[in-house]
């Protein structure tokens, strides 16, 4: 009977094993959202080689838009996932923007005329990184529509301490509100 049990968790400990083993993409990209067109409301990118996928409700779900406010069109893509000191956003915007296309876009400084990115930890007080002049990544938009935008994205910020954090194989494609 102990043999017999035995061999029984023996094999569950196996089956677990090569269960995990297959869920696991070698490719941490490969875990991404597929780039699609369609307004399909996905979002994610690698944050230093690890997938980071939104909340799927409420405030974390992956958002965007683009709208006239006060005579400038800005556009607004965002993301976050976890609570309290866990906490990370991503964002990507443009203040006072002319016009948006199919076309790639420095991501530079927050100032007016400007796309900028920007990657948190618990907003503010862990790490709060931002693009810069010196520092700019890129956001390419594939896909605008009256409703749908989108397109990929890749950015590094320096964190508290200096160090670089790269957000690369970015994608998005989201319906957005104007």
């Amino acid at each position: 009977m102990k043999n017999l049990l035995f061999l029984f968790l023996s094999f569950l400990i196996v089956a677990c094993n090569n269960d995990d083993d297959n869920g696991t993409p070698e490719n941490p990209a490969d875990a991404l959202p597929p780039a699609t067109q369609t307004g399909e409301g996905t979002f994610g990118c690698l944050i230093d080689g690890e997938p980071f996928f939104p909340g799927r409700f409420g405030g974390d779900r992956p958002s965007a838009f683009y709208q006239f406010v006060c005579g400038a069109y800005t556009l607004g893509i965002s993301a976050s996932r976890g609570g309290g000191v866990e906490k990370q956003s991503l964002r990507i915007s443009g203040l006072d923007i002319k016009g948006l296309d199919i076309s790639t876009y420095s991501l530079k400084s927050r100032m007016p005329g400007n796309f900028s990115a920007e990657y948190d930890i618990a907003v503010g007080n862990i790490l709060d990184g931002s693009t810069t002049e010196e520092n700019p990544g890129t956001l390419t938009i594939t896909n605008f529509t009256d409703e749908i935008i989108s397109g990929t994205f890749e950015f590094s910020v320096l964190d508290n301490d200096g160090n670089e954090i790269r957000i690369t194989n970015g994608r998005f494609d989201l319906r957005y509100t104007n």
